[in-house]
């Protein structure tokens, strides 16, 4: 049976009193590709830094590909296992290139059969390769980082915000890459606060608030249980229409754009039976996208009553 590529148990991380994350229990198995999402602050980066062994959890453990990251040998084994894309502001400034790639290639003990591959598609310069970090734009760093992630074909792929500073070409570029990585059996474990990219590339999300997991559900799943955008337009007698509309329980946010009426559908059952009988002359009903659930999810808690 194959383990879990990602397995997360409740997993505390605490600095003195303070909670960076709290009882974490996510799954993820070998060959998914999750989306993790979380505004600043809420515990995206500290569980990554579990997940790679970086920090120890106060409580609860932590396992990648069936390695425990408590062991330090199944540690280092799971490492060579694992592709990770940080911030490029962790990346040595005064470090080439090509020298940033041979030392991780040693670190990750295995040979990066990819590397001139991912150079090419991502259209890399040689010279660049040769030139210090530090002097390249923020796009060329980006693209030195993904390669070295990728150039060993890791089973694991951990990134975080992939796609910061990359043009539009090279990131249809990267999830290219990420796509074929997908093909041939990568887990891919893809940390982004750009809505539609995770929409694109993941079946799966996990959402993070305040160090907690608050969802963690197939994308379709979770619209599923959204409420629907509804716009209507009304023939003959509106007023009545509109009137009749304000009173159904079903009906939220109801607001006049011009000679149509926009409103969020609480029961979209309810809310179709009561359209039938009045007279409608046009009618959109908008999917939920995964910035709706986002947002349902982050949206300001309202202050304590005093």
């Amino acid at each position: 049976m194959i383990p879990p590529a990602i397995s997360l148990t409740h997993v505390s991380k605490r600095y003195g009193t303070q909670n960076a994350v709290t009882d974490l229990n996510l799954v993820v198995a070998a060959g998914e590709v999750l989306g993790f999402l979380g505004p600043n602050g809420a515990g995206k980066t500290t569980t990554i830094r579990l997940l790679l062994g970086f920090l120890r959890p106060s409580t609860g453990s932590v396992h990648l590909l069936g390695h425990n990251m408590a062991d330090p040998a199944a540690s280092l084994h799971a490492r060579g296992q694992v592709g990770y894309v940080p911030d490029v502001a962790g990346l040595d400034p005064a470090a080439t290139g090509i020298w940033l790639l041979d030392e991780l290639a040693r670190l990750q003990r295995r040979p990066a059969v990819d590397r001139d591959r991912l150079i090419d598609i991502l259209e890399l310069r040689s010279h660049d390769l040769r030139r210090p970090m530090g002097r390249l734009s923020r796009g060329t760093r980006q693209k030195i980082n993904i390669v070295q992630g990728m150039q060993h074909r890791p089973d694991l792929l951990i990134l975080d915000e992939p796609t910061e500073g990359l043009d539009p070409l090279a990131k249809r570029a990267l999830f290219g890459l990420l796509h074929q990585a997908h093909t041939r059996g990568a887990t891919i474990f893809f940390s982004s606060h750009v809505l539609s990219e995770v929409e694109e590339l993941c079946d799966r999300v996990a959402l993070i608030r305040r160090g907690q997991l608050v969802a963690v559900d197939r994308i379709d799943d979770l619209r599923a249980h959204m409420q629907r955008r509804i716009t209507v337009q009304f023939g003959d007698d509106a007023d009545t229409a509109e009137r009749q509309l304000a009173q159904s329980p079903d009906v939220i946010e109801l607001q006049a754009l011009g000679d149509r009426w926009q409103f969020m559908a609480g029961d979209l059952q309810a809310v179709l039976r009561l359209l039938a009988t009045l007279a409608v002359e046009d009618v959109t009903i908008e999917p939920p996208s995964l910035e709706d659930v986002f947002l349902q999810y982050y949206r300001p808690e309202p202050p304590p009553h005093v």
